[in-house]
């Protein structure tokens, strides 16, 4: 049976398709705190990221420092820094959450993106002696998945 070289090279690239769908998870997030510091104006993000799938034995440390919103809630982040690393992290909040990404880049117009969308149950407000403040509930560790 012979083969043309344009239907084998099809082939490959529908079964290369079909691993990329089943492969999604870009990153895997370790530790995952984020916490509106009481009697404070300042929230904290914390994790570790680890990329599978590549030489990274260990967890890269990222954290960001962030002014709090005056109605203690966690806020946005843009461009959240990981220790030695070119990866950056960025919060959105949205209606129905927050949108969590980590970003590397891979050429000067390309990055490797994973997103995890943290929904409003997995957000907590508590009542401090001075104000509410908001902090993270949810699973301590999760993955992202990548995104195009």
């Amino acid at each position: 049976m012979k083969f043309s070289a344009a239907a084998v090279v099809s082939a490959a690239a529908v079964v290369s398709g079909a691993a990329l769908e089943k492969h999604s998870v870009v990153y895997q997030i370790s530790d995952f705190t984020a916490d509106c510091i009481p009697h404070s104006s300042q929230c904290l993000y914390e994790f570790g990221v680890f990329q599978p799938g590549t030489m990274q034995t260990t967890p890269i440390p990222c954290k960001a420092m962030v002014p709090g919103g005056i109605d203690g809630k966690l806020p946005n982040v843009e461009y959240g820094a990981c220790e030695k690393s070119s990866r950056t992290f960025n919060v959105v909040r949205d209606a129905k959450g927050l949108a969590f990404s980590v970003q590397a880049p891979v050429s000067p117009h390309t990055n490797t993106t994973g997103v995890y969308h943290i929904p409003n149950k997995d957000l907590v407000m508590s009542d401090g002696s001075n104000a509410a403040v908001q902090s993270y509930a949810g699973p301590k560790n999760f993955d992202l998945e990548y995104v195009v």
